[in-house]
Formats: C-alpha cells, structure tokens, sequence
C-alpha cells in the first residue's frame, strides 16, 4: 500500500446486515439518530480501497457507506431487510388487434412478462394527462390513433434492487421501441405517470443505444427522458417521479424556495432546469451512495448553491408503483438548519 492510498471501513458483519438486525429487533423503521448509533459502534477493519472494491465485486453487491449511512441506508433498506416494495416497471401500449400477434412475437423473444386486455375508452384521457409536463410529445392525430386502439399490452417487469436498475430500464426502453416499430400507436410509463409519442420515445431509444458506446451523458439523459416525469405540483411543492426506475431518490422543491432564488424566471422553467442538471449528476457523475444529505449543489455559476437533504418519499402507499423507496433530494436554502 502506498502512501496516498485510501483506507476503506470494512465491516464485518457488513453495516446493513448490522442494520437490518437493529431494525428487526426493534420492530419498526431506524431512525437517523439510531442509524448512526448502530454504525458508531459497528465492528470493522481500515482496508487499502483497492481490497475493498475487491470485497464489493466478490460478494456482488455493495455494503452501506458509512460517511452517508443515513440516505444511502434508505436506498439499500429493502433489500437488507427483504421488508418493503422494490420499484417495479410497467408499461402501456395500446395497439389494434391486428399488431398483437407481432408484439407477442416480439415479447417472447425478449422473454418479457406482459398481459393484454381490451379497449379502454378512458385510454385517451390517461395519455393526455401523462403527457411530457414540460413539453407534450403527443398530437391531436396520435391521440386520435390511441382512441382507435382495441387492445392494450402491458408489459412487467420483476421487482429489483437499485443495482440492477440501468439494466432494467435500459431493456424496457429498447424493447419498447421494437413494439412501437411493430404497431404499437404510442408508450406510457404506469410506475412515473409519464407518456411519449412512438417518434419522441424511439428518438430516446436511439440515443440511449449511441450513448452506451461510451457517453453515458447522451445514455443516462435518454433514460431520465424516458421514465422521470416532472414538474409534478402538489400544494406549495414541485417534484418528480421516477427516478426509483433508475435507482436514486426522487427529487423535490418548494415554490417559494423557487420564487425567491429565480425572481425573474419562470419557476417551472427553473424547476426543470434544477431538476435536469442534479438527477444527471445523481446518474452519470456522482458515485453510488457518495452524495450525502446535508450538501451543497449548484446548478452552475449563475445560480446559489442550494443545501440537499434527503427525506421520505410521502404521498404514495408503500406498494403504490409511483412510491419511491430510496426518498427523495429536498433542495432547501443554503442556511438552512439540518435536522
């Protein structure tokens, strides 16, 4: 080891099955205090980073970080515990009944789990409601086509955990798009409430498959595209809805916080602009489980720097597909105290 070489805690029991025991023995959610009590007195051994990224790939899946034990347990808390709901996709394409027997064709050569059902006259009105909230993708003519649909196919995903979540929301994302190409009339997201046009999300589709070549801000920005809807306005807050697809915590801001940092902007266009730069750096930049709460982040150079700190994603029941299991990012002021 060198001299500059970083020690890593290694724990043994790892810090989330130490965790989940403390959970279990007290019957209910840790809170923060007793998180950090649990971790405070966590047996474990100071190892060069390279021995512990080895550790990590050998076992396969990641331990808790102590330096951010308190959100990046919440992201992990499911999975340790095996209590609570993983995210799950599904998806809906209405189609006519001509175009089924293809997307079944389709569907078993991709070994993906879907169900089909009949017309819905309510179809229109749920993809219209859907629509991109900061730019519909969806024309009178193609809403015009989804009315005409006579069947609905559904495609399912299993329950998985954040580590498996790219791989997950990459295949729907390319298997989408053969169905939308076979006769699907347009695609809408049932687990974030977001709906695209066969063209917008077959344009995402292409440039998630050019940005895993190596640009993984062109790959991550078209899955973002694709599953996050947002702005999402409920009372005095704005937040989004979907990011549990891709793993990472939602995210969500006040409007009068908003109001007062953008006085002479659009607070939605500053809302999306927010929004956009910190779930990408979330995606393509930041290290799993390495952003804390309690940060500092600036969009860029014009803007403050806003204090994040994680909460609970409230609003939706644990089983509800729009319910975000990892939380949610508040943006709040700088000066902010933590809790």
């Amino acid at each position: 080891m060198t001299e500059d070489e970083q020690l890593i805690a290694n724990f043994v029991p790892l810090l989330g099955q130490m965790l989940a025991l403390g959970e279990e023995q007290k019957g209910s959610h840790l809170t923060e205090r007793e998180v950090i009590a649990i971790r405070d007195k966590a047996p474990c051994i100071m190892v060069p980073s390279e021995v512990a990224k080895e550790l990590e790939e050998k076992r396969g899946f990641r331990d808790v970080n102590p330096e951010n034990c308190w959100a990046d347990w919440n992201q992990l808390r499911v999975e340790f515990t095996g209590r609570g709901y993983l995210p799950k996709i599904v998806m809906c394409l209405p189609a006519t009944q001509a175009s089924v027997p293809n997307l079944q064709g389709i569907l078993a050569e991709e070994e993906t789990d879907f169900e089909i059902s009949d017309y819905d006259a309510a179809m229109v009105d749920a993809f219209e409601k859907a629509d991109l909230g900061r730019g519909p993708s969806l024309t009178k003519l193609e809403l015009g086509s989804i009315a005409e649909h006579s069947s609905i196919v559904y495609i399912l995903s299993d329950n998985f955990p954040a580590r498996f979540a790219v791989n997950r929301a990459y295949h729907f994302l390319r298997v989408g798009s053969r169905l939308l190409e076979a006769g699907a009339i347009a695609m809408k997201c049932e687990s974030s409430g977001i709906a695209h046009s066969r063209q917008r999300w077959l344009e995402l589709a292409g440039q998630a498959e050019r940005g895993a070549d190596g640009e993984w801000i062109l790959f991550w920005s078209a899955l973002f595209d694709a599953f996050v809807q947002f702005p999402i306005v409920l009372e005095d807050d704005f937040y989004s809805c979907g990011m549990h697809l891709l793993g990472k915590p939602d995210v969500i801001v006040s409007r009068e916080l908003m109001q007062q940092t953008r006085k002479t902007e659009s607070a939605t266009d500053s809302i999306v602009y927010l929004f956009e730069v910190f779930c990408l750096y979330l995606l393509a930049e930041c290290e799993d489980g390495t952003f804390a709460s309690g940060y500092t982040f600036q969009p860029d150079l014009e803007w403050p720097s806003f204090r994040v700190v994680w909460e609970e994603c409230t609003g939706y029941d644990q089983d509800d597909l729009f319910y975000n299991p990892y939380g949610r990012w508040r943006f709040t002021s700088v000066d902010a105290a933590l809790g």
